[in-house]
């Protein structure tokens, strides 16, 4: 096992000529903000939801600060649709999970966030991760739904330290993703 090389070093943009992930960017704020307009977008994140592209700005440039996580803006046929990031952990630097993702629910059940995630699968993958790790709130059926298609073993309901909004301890449902056996010597495709 080899730690993944941190910080990531993604390209300017990911994409398959349609869904496209970039490092987020301030100027995405009005356009993510106006994505996420629909509470349904915020119903399993635990933190409050911003009333401005202002604070929402504020809320992911925090989570950016301490330099373990990289946010990612998705676009689809051009159209910010919403987000998605890679935390990393310098104590488990096998791997990093994929979360924080949230998405216009006028995409939802189009394909877009398969897609989206392959690609970025497909990047941690190159760079060097042994493993990614997913996770949900066990209440969301649908992201859990979603993780499964992607391939990653359901390792069952653990936990969680996040607090819902509506005050309940959140349990999360786990998920993992390993790297393909065949690309560890680097022949065969991933996913």
């Amino acid at each position: 096992m080899i730690d993944m090389r941190w910080p990531l070093r993604l390209p300017d943009e990911l994409t398959d000529g349609v869904v496209s992930l970039r490092p987020y960017d301030q100027a995405d704020s009005t356009a993510m903000f106006n994505a996420l307009a629909d509470v349904r977008a915020w119903e399993h994140i635990p933190h409050p939801i911003p009333v401005s592209p202002v604070e929402l700005d504020m809320a992911i440039q925090g989570n950016l600060a301490d330099g373990q996580r990289v946010s990612l803006t998705v676009r689809s046929g051009g159209r910010v649709v919403g987000m998605t990031a890679v935390l990393y952990d310098a104590n488990d630097a096998a791997g990093v999970e994929v979360g924080g993702t949230q998405l216009d629910p006028a995409i939802w059940g189009t394909g877009v966030n398969g897609r989206a995630k392959r690609l970025l699968i497909a990047a941690i993958f190159e760079h060097g991760a042994d493993w990614i790790r997913f996770r949900t709130d066990e209440r969301n059926g649908r992201s859990a739904a979603a993780i499964r298609k992607l391939g990653a073993r359901d390792l069952g309901v653990h936990r969680d330290t996040r607090v819902r909004r509506d005050g309940t301890q959140r349990r999360s449902r786990m998920f993992r993703l390993d790297r393909p056996s065949t690309d560890r010597d680097g022949a065969g495709d991933l996913l």
